[in-house]
C-alpha cells in the first residue's frame, strides 16, 4: 500500500495543502483531539496535505507531512488507529518506530506523542468506543483504557484491515469522493470486525514494547527489506550476540530471526502482487528472492496459492 504524496489516498476530498503549520494544527483540532503540531525541520518549502473520507460515524484520513514534525495530545477521547504509508513514525512513549505495513492503535486515554518523518504518509483512522462496542459486541474490558499496540503486518486481521482500506480507496476514486450512506454504513461495519476480530482475539499478534536492541534491528529490516538479508546482518545491526536477538525474537515477537525475515519478504511480495506491481519475477527480485522456483513455494505454502495466481486475480479484479 505504499504511495507517495501525490497518490494519497481519499484525493477528491482534499481538506487542506499548506506549508502553514498553524493552519494544519487548526484543521486538525477541528475534526479530532486536540493536539500540538511542532515542526522540527520546517524550511518552508514542503506542503502538508490532509484528505478525507467520512463513513457514518467514522473518520478516515490520508495524512501527509511534508517535513518532520512531533505531534502531542493530551488523554484521547476516541479510538485512533495510524497506518503508514510512506517513511516512519516514531512512537515515543514506547521509543518504538512505526513503517509501513504495521498498524498503531491508541486506545481512549492513551496520549500521542509522535515523530513523523519528512514526506511521511498515513491513513489515519479516528471513531468512538461505543462505535466499535455497538457494532462489534465487544465487551469493555477489550479496550484496555489507555493502551498503545502496534500490529505486526503478518498478522490476518491487519492483512484484512489493509486489503478493505484498499478497496475502500478505491471506490472513493470510482465514485469521486461521494460513497452513498448505505454504502458508507456497509464499509464501516466491515471496518469495525476487521478491528474488533484483531482485539477480540485470545492470542494478539501484536508487539507493545521492544527492547532497544531488537528496535534496531526490525527497524533496519524494514529499511533494507528489499535487499537479500540473513540473520547475521540483524544482529550486527542489533549490536548484541546471536543468541540474544534470537532469544528477543522469540520472547518478544514469537518466531526466529530468520522466520521473520521471510514473513516480512513474503507480505511485501504479496502486497505488491495485488497491486499488480510488476511481474512474477520482477517481484521476486524486488523483494530480495534471488531465485525463483524457491520464492514460488515458499509463498504458496504461506498463502495457500501461487504468486501467479494471486497477480492473476487481482489483474482481473482491477479490470
Amino acid at each position: 500500500m505504499t504511495v507517495m504524496y501525490n497518490e494519497l489516498p481519499f484525493s477528491y476530498n482534499t481538506c487542506l495543502e499548506s506549508r502553514d503549520f498553524e493552519e494544519a494544527q487548526a484543521f486538525l483540532n477541528s475534526r479530532i483531539d486536540e493536539r500540538e503540531v511542532i515542526p522540527l525541520t520546517a524550511q518552508g518549502n514542503s506542503s502538508n496535505c490532509f484528505t478525507l473520507q467520512p463513513l457514518r460515524q467514522t473518520l478516515l484520513f490520508g495524512a501527509h507531512w511534508g517535513e518532520r514534525v512531533h505531534i502531542r495530545s493530551g488523554a484521547l477521547s476516541t479510538c485512533h488507529l495510524v497506518l503508514p504509508l510512506s517513511r516512519f513514525i516514531e512512537v515515543r512513549s514506547i521509543n518504538r518506530f512505526v513503517g509501513p505495513n504495521e498498524i498503531l492503535l491508541m486506545m481512549p486515554g492513551s496520549e500521542a506523542d509522535l515523530v513523523w518523518e519528512a514526506d511521511c504518509s498515513a491513513i489515519v483512522i479516528t471513531f468512538d468506543r461505543e462505535v466499535l462496542q455497538h457494532l462489534s459486541g465487544l465487551e469493555r474490558e477489550a479496550f484496555y483504557s489507555g493502551a498503545l499496540r502496534i500490529l505486526r503486518p503478518q498478522d490476518r486481521h491487519v492483512r484484512s484491515l489493509f486489503s478493505l482500506l484498499q478497496c475502500l480507496a478505491s471506490q472513493h476514486q470510482i465514485n469521486e469522493g461521494e460513497i452513498l450512506p448505505v454504502m458508507q454504513q456497509h464499509w464501516e461495519s466491515l471496518l469495525i470486525e476487521s478491528i474488533a476480530n484483531q482485539l477480540a482475539d485470545p492470542t494478539p499478534d501484536h508487539i507493545d514494547i521492544l527492547p532497544l536492541q531488537l528496535r534496531r534491528a526490525v527497524d533496519w529490516l524494514q529499511a533494507h527489506i528489499e535487499q537479500p538479508l540473513t540473520v547475521s546482518d540483524l544482529v550486527k545491526a542489533a549490536g548484541c550476540s546471536r543468541r540474544s536477538l534470537e532469544n528477543g525474537f522469540q520472547q518478544f515477537i514469537g518466531c526466529s530471526p530468520a522466520r521473520y525475515i521471510l514473513q516480512q519478504k513474503l507480505d511485501l511480495a504479496h502486497q505488491r502482487l495485488q497491486q499488480t506491481q510488476g511481474t512474477v519475477s520482477e517481484v521476486a527480485y524486488h523483494c530480495g528472492f534471488n531465485h525463483l522456483s524457491h520464492f514460488t513455494r515458499l509463498y504458496k505454502d504461506h498463502y495457500g496459492e501461487t504468486p501467479s495466481q494471486t497477480l492473476k486475480r487481482h489483474t482481473l479484479v482491477t479490470r
